[in-house]
């Protein structure tokens, strides 16, 4: 546009900012001081005053397709999190300025009170939040925006795009009821874990990315009639990554009596991911209570509990002679 322009020419053309205000000449605002136009006027060898203008006109037309371009091109995701998990963010420190930190749709509304927790640090450089679960059925795209106004009032506000996926994972016990026989050692409980809670035939895995996962679960002497008591002395259990999707919950606490049947009332109380995000108890779906029975051994005595058989309870009859 300015290549068979003078230097001057060209420097002052650059110089001319548009104004706020109404336009006589369009959407784009005029061109900011008639003097400027007059300086230019020496220049009518290059160009005449019209020409100028339209060149002006062009100028601001192209800097707003740009801005709109990037602004289009930001509507791409920049991060995946599954809603209900804990995320960190950070901007560089000015000092002297001051920092707020916002969340938008995909549109650039504010979004629904409730659906973002500032966990820390709304107001500075970084910044902690919870993509509250809304229950989502879709993925939803979103934004986090962060406006950094420094002591002359002027501001710039900088946004990150995230595409928020339904937290839909399940965790639960493979079967509401177990039975067996009493034998030493702690209860694995099979269990079923992935993605998808309405559709668990599918046997889509949660990905290794969320792992390790944290596990509580109380666990209830039903025979006994005691309470229930948090299991694992209260701490939660952490349950790795497996490639193959098999998973088991291990029980110390239900571990029955020889010579009698004992039935125990085991139930997850909370799953949560690598990021803090509860997988929650899907109700009406998910398995969350199973009702473990162990089955008393058919005979008398007292059991080894080094060598696991009986060392009384058998009585010498004699020899048989034929």
């Amino acid at each position: 546009m300015t290549q068979n322009l003078p230097e001057k020419a060209v420097k002052k053309l650059i110089e001319i900012q548009p104004t706020p205000g109404p336009s006589p000449w369009g959407k784009v605002a005029k061109p900011d001081g008639a003097l400027k136009f007059k300086k230019m006027k020496k220049y009518s060898d290059y160009f005449s005053f019209k020409r100028l203008r339209n060149k002006v006109v062009n100028r601001l037309a192209v800097t707003t397709i740009i801005v709109t371009t990037t602004a289009t091109m930001a509507f791409a995701q920049d991060f995946i999190f599954i809603e209900g998990s804990i995320h960190s963010f950070k901007v560089d420190e000015h000092e002297g300025n001051s920092f707020e930190w916002a969340y938008y749709d995909a549109t650039f509304n504010p979004m629904p009170v409730g659906s973002i927790d500032y966990l820390e640090g709304q107001f500075e450089t970084d910044v902690t939040v919870r993509f509250n679960d809304m229950d989502r059925t879709v993925s939803e795209l979103v934004h986090l925006a962060v406006t950094e106004t420094n002591p002359h009032g002027c501001s710039t506000t900088r946004a990150i795009s995230i595409q928020l996926e339904p937290n839909n994972m399940f965790l639960e016990f493979a079967s509401a009821e177990t039975q067996d026989c009493y034998a030493m050692g702690d209860y694995y409980a099979p269990l079923r874990v992935g993605l998808n809670f309405l559709d668990k035939p599918a046997g889509v895995p949660i990905p290794e990315s969320r792992f390790p996962l944290s596990l509580t679960y109380d666990v209830r002497n039903i025979t006994e009639g005691t309470p229930a008591v948090p299991g694992n002395s209260g701490n939660p259990m952490v349950i790795d990554y497996i490639a193959e999707n098999d998973y088991y919950l291990q029980v110390t606490e239900a571990t029955g009596q020889i010579d009698r049947t004992t039935e125990y009332e085991l139930t997850i109380t909370s799953v949560r991911d690598k990021y803090d995000t509860e997988i929650t108890n899907n109700s009406g779906y998910d398995i969350r209570l199973q009702i473990r029975v162990i089955n008393h051994l058919p005979q008398s005595g007292t059991m080894d509990m080094a060598m696991a058989y009986t060392i009384t309870g058998i009585e010498y009859t004699g020899a048989k002679t034929f």
